[in-house]
């Protein structure tokens, strides 16, 4: 009964309403994309992390999973810190930017393996120590269309692609990597490094092994753990941060829906005095012209969810430097948001038409 009384109104002014329902199509659009970004970069860091598992990352003072390519440490540390008691394996990594490439990640191929992931090769090679050549991640070459024989320019280098990396679903997916003597070359890092990968000889010694690290050298030293309180902290500000900036737009959109309701509950005095009069309750009234609201909010987020769905392919296929995910609990986050706005766009108006006394709006009216 009120469901059909509902969609009666909201049929009396289709423009009206399909103009609502339009802007909160818009809010939610913006919610949601700003959201994948960093859903998107939350799961980037967690891959991130399960690959260090065990290993003491050494980088330069107060550097933050923001500033990684700001880290800069002395090449020299490698042999000091190899000579530690404890250590097994140090890995020297470079990570930076180039025009008309992107993210650089330097290594010397010997040393992949340190990491705890599969790097495989899905068409051509890996670069050769010291060669001009460069292999691209998987989805650095989709996106770019570069294949394996072309040449990139860069600083006054050309740089061969000789391979493409199979898909990883980390960071070095949206960049390129080639042999670290040739990182420092173009990127004008001779003689220095951005990260220092240290692998305990027991992975349970990785906490005191930074420790030592920190105490000994003018450097940052992150276990696993450290990594993960951080990433875990600096993913935590990113969310709250896209969130509410994309709410921003739904809230404009809430209040557009409470000042549509307001309208349609002062054009509706007789009616509701009349069905109040007849006997309709209280929370009858509360309760139409609060699923009112809900239903424009639920469709609206629905149209709003589904140019979001093609907005992030969009911006995915535009963009290597980072990928854009639309998450289960990003759903289930924006779909009670819009519960939430569509409630509190419509209780005000709905305790205004409660408050209508039949007598005196049927004498007036």
């Amino acid at each position: 009964m009120i469901f059909d009384i509902v969609l009666k109104q909201l049929g009396r002014h289709k423009v009206r309403t399909s103009l609502t329902v339009l802007g909160v199509a818009v809010g939610i659009l913006l919610v949601t994309a700003l959201s994948s970004f960093s859903e998107g970069i939350s799961q980037t860091v967690n891959t991130e992390l399960s690959y260090l598992s065990g290993i003491v990352t050494v980088t330069a003072k107060d550097i933050s999973f923001q500033t990684f390519t700001m880290s800069e440490l002395d090449e020299s540390l490698l042999d000091e810190i190899a000579g530690l008691s404890g250590v097994d394996e140090v890995a020297p990594v470079i990570i930076g930017q180039l025009p008309n490439v992107g993210n650089v990640f330097g290594i010397n191929l010997d040393d992949v393996d340190i990491l705890n992931i599969d790097v495989d090769v899905a068409e051509g090679r890996f670069p050769e120590e010291g060669a001009d050549e460069m292999i691209l991640g998987y989805t650095y070459a989709e996106t770019t269309g570069l294949k394996v024989g072309d040449e990139i320019s860069t600083r006054g280098k050309k740089l061969e692609i000789v391979g493409i990396l199979g898909y990883t679903s980390a960071s070095e997916d949206s960049g390129v990597m080639m042999p670290l003597v040739i990182a420092q070359d173009v990127l004008a890092m001779k003689d220095k490094i951005s990260i220092i990968l240290v692998k305990p000889v027991s992975a349970g010694d990785a906490e005191a092994l930074a420790r030592e690290i920190d105490s000994l050298y003018d450097v940052q030293a992150l276990s696993e753990k450290d990594a993960a309180r951080e990433a875990g902290e600096f993913t935590g500000q990113l969310s709250i941060m896209t969130f509410a900036i994309g709410s921003i737009a739904a809230i404009i959109a809430g209040i557009g829906i409470m000042n549509v309701m307001f309208m349609s509950v002062r054009e509706r005095r007789k009616e509701i005095g009349t069905m109040k009069a007849l006997g309709a309750t209280t929370r009858e009234i509360l309760s139409e012209v609060v699923l009112e609201a809900i239903i424009i909010t639920l469709i609206g987020e629905a149209i709003g969810l589904v140019l979001s769905l093609g907005a992030v392919q969009v911006l995915n296929t535009l963009t290597t430097e980072m990928s854009a995910v639309i998450t289960p609990s990003l759903l289930i986050s924006v779909t009670l948001f819009a519960l939430f706005l569509g409630v509190f766009s419509g209780l005000f108006p709905a305790r205004e038409a409660a408050r209508l006394q039949p007598a005196v709006v049927l004498r007036y009216e």
